[in-house]
């Protein structure tokens, strides 16, 4: 007959496969059946042996999530879904991804899609689909506004 595992030895083998915060490791424990004296010392272990940190865990998402060129509205979203607290999440954002880099990445999407300076610029049909569709993925209107009216300019 097998040993049942622990909450603890189920929590490590959760970690080995990838990164969970506090709230989401807890819930995965509570569906799996564990009582929550074994949770709270299980996270309590692996607190303490520096396996369970939320502001670590949250750095790397932004990190993971900014060089993927996403938008500050869907990294909040994210950490927000996986259990994260509001505030710390916006300590987070702040500190990691502050709103004048989301300019920079709105210029690495420009660059992708219509090229570097000096081609033929792109039609307007193509630059509205292009600004809906950062819109749509949480950019600010203040970032995408100056593209759109590059036609102007020129």
């Amino acid at each position: 007959m097998k040993c049942p595992v622990s909450a603890l030895e189920y929590s490590l083998t959760l970690l080995k496969r990838r990164d969970f915060c506090d709230q989401e490791l807890r819930l995965r424990l509570e569906k799996r059946g564990y009582t929550k004296e074994e949770i709270t010392e299980a996270l309590a272990r692996l607190r303490e042996w520096g396996y369970l940190d939320d502001q670590a865990y949250l750095q790397r998402q932004v990190e993971k999530y900014l060089a993927a060129g996403k938008s500050r509205a869907f990294i909040r979203q994210r950490l927000l879904l996986a259990g994260l607290k509001p505030e710390d999440v916006e300590d987070g954002l702040a500190q990691f991804y502050p709103p004048a880099q989301e300019r920079a990445v709105v210029r690495f999407w420009w660059e992708k899609i219509f090229g570097a300076s000096g081609q033929t610029p792109p039609g307007k049909k193509e630059v509205i689909k292009w600004a809906r569709r950062l819109y749509a993925a949480g950019f600010p209107v203040e970032e995408i506004e100056p593209y759109l009216n590059q036609e102007k300019e020129s």
